[in-house]
């Protein structure tokens, strides 16, 4: 067998295509980045660091345009000292003494020490939050989500029975004549 120029031309052409398309087949990453290095928060709540605390799905759950809120989510002080950390959310301004190494679950917590005053938004945004942690500042976009999902039903703020509403039955304290 005689290898001629021509024949050396069409070995050449076809192992440059064969490069060329294992390159497209494998060569993916090159110009792409892989989903698996992007971070990101795989749930309905935001993930921020301020220095040395961590907020970690943190959400307001709330019927919004007007109504009342309830914050969701943890704060977590990975330093070696007390952190005082403070949101200004919807015309509250809350704040919390985490322990050195501790954290705060609000979803534990009473609703009087997470509750959003008002919530001008509509539940599948955002509002707009300030968070302070030390020295630290940030400003967030805290998702808004209503009690559609059953999870978040019982998070909903429920208002606060005042000394007339309570119910029948109920002992209610009486001044002394």
């Amino acid at each position: 067998m005689r290898f001629t120029s021509r024949n050396r031309t069409r070995s050449a052409a076809a192992a440059g295509v064969i490069a060329l398309s294992l390159l497209g087949a494998t060569g993916c990453s090159v110009v792409n980045d892989q989903a698996t290095t992007m971070e990101y928060s795989p749930s309905d709540g935001i993930v921020q660091d301020l220095g040395d605390i961590q907020l970690r799905n943190i959400l307001v759950v709330s019927d919004g345009d007007g109504e009342p809120g309830r914050l969701l989510g943890t704060v977590v002080n990975d330093s070696s000292d007390p952190m005082n950390f403070e949101l200004e959310v919807g015309g509250s301004t809350l704040t919390w003494n985490i322990p050195a190494g501790g954290k705060v679950v609000y979803d534990d917590a009473p609703q009087s020490e997470v509750l959003v005053e008002t919530v001008a938004v509509l539940p599948g945004t955002g509002i707009r939050a300030e968070a302070t942690a030390g020295t630290e500042t940030a400003t967030l976009n805290v998702p808004v989500v209503d009690g559609q999902i059953q999870y978040y039903q019982d998070y909903l703020p429920t208002p606060e029975p005042t000394p007339a509403e309570t119910p029948a039955g109920e002992p209610t304290e009486t001044a002394a004549p």
